[in-house]
């Protein structure tokens, strides 16, 4: 009979063991998935740093850079407040009433304490529906003064992630591993 209730124990013993094994085991995996979700969101936040700096405003003649924008001309101010530079710039430009739409490109926008003015475009489009206000009478389209466009950034960091800053400002990762676009030719 003792060595019935000494089996029983021992059984209890070892239950009660693989039981407080179990939990420590769950323990440890609920520990290790709060550290890989804190790395994580660190590696997240490391890699939106510089790219939470870089941003752009559409400007006008009567703004701050009248003197650097002539009138007419499409602009935005650049800002990259990072410490690193950005790479394969296009500042989107777009008047919705005007189904208007136009890019300029800047191979590199290295950190800078002041904005930099980019004035022009390197293609425009008129694609879609104009609003009737904005057909000229001549049946050219009367696009919006510069301080009213829409303006969108994308641009690629030095790590090879290309992002996009919507015209609301919201920031977004649009890929990984993107190579930076060859140098421009020059006709000589």
């Amino acid at each position: 009979m003792v060595g019935l209730v000494a089996a029983v124990l021992a059984v209890l013993v070892a239950g009660a063991g693989v039981y407080v094994a179990w939990r420590a085991l769950q323990a440890v995996r609920q520990g290790a998935a709060a550290v890989a979700e804190l790395v994580a969101g660190y590696r997240e936040a490391e890699d939106r740093g510089d790219a939470e700096r870089v941003c752009a405003w559409a400007v006008s003649e009567r703004e701050t850079f009248e003197r650097i924008i002539t009138r007419g001309v499409v602009g935005a101010a650049v800002r990259n407040a990072g410490q690193v530079p950005v790479y394969d710039m296009e500042i989107v430009f777009r008047d919705p009433p005007a189904a208007w739409t136009a890019v300029r490109r800047v191979r590199i926008v290295p950190p800078a304490q002041d904005p930099e003015v980019y004035a022009g475009f390197d293609q425009e489009e008129t694609n879609g529906p104009v609003d009737r206000d904005r057909i000229n009478d001549d049946g050219t389209i009367r696009l919006a003064p510069s301080a009213d466009m829409l303006v969108e950034l994308r641009f690629t960091d030095p790590r090879g992630r290309r992002w996009q800053r919507d015209d609301q400002g919201r920031l977004s990762l649009l890929a990984e591993n993107v190579a930076r676009a060859p140098a421009p030719v020059e006709a000589g």
